[in-house]
């Protein structure tokens, strides 16, 4: 019987000022992670894995940008949740911002009902 464990949440930093230079890079550790898991019986759930790329430029070419997995490609997500704090590619606040508010409109409309009940 051969058992496969999961590794539940891995975060890989990188950068660099070349494009490609850093696609080359990831790639590359992208090919060790994956002899690593395999050969520590772990397994990674591509359809779950995802990767951003921050930048405070404008980036017209990013459809070529690849990332592997063996022989599955990595999606490219815009905005990521991690530890809370919703991450988007040009590190904006946006997205964590609407979110909060939202989540925050819930709450005071909640404690809004409840004040009448408290007596």
């Amino acid at each position: 019987m051969r058992i496969k464990i999961f590794i539940v949440y891995t975060v890989f930093v990188q950068s660099d000022n070349n494009l490609g230079k850093l696609q080359n890079s990831i790639n590359c550790e992208m090919t060790k992670k994956m002899v690593w898991l395999t050969a520590n019986i772990f397994s990674l759930n591509i359809s779950k894995t995802k990767y951003i790329l921050i930048t405070n430029i404008l980036l017209m070419h990013t459809g070529l940008f690849v990332i592997k997995a063996k022989v599955n490609h990595i999606k490219r997500t815009a905005i990521y949740k991690y530890l809370g704090v919703i991450l988007d590619e040009n590190l904006t606040w946006k997205e964590h911002c609407k979110q909060l508010c939202s989540t925050i409109s819930k709450y005071v409309g909640v404690t809004y009902k409840v004040k009448h009940y408290d007596k």
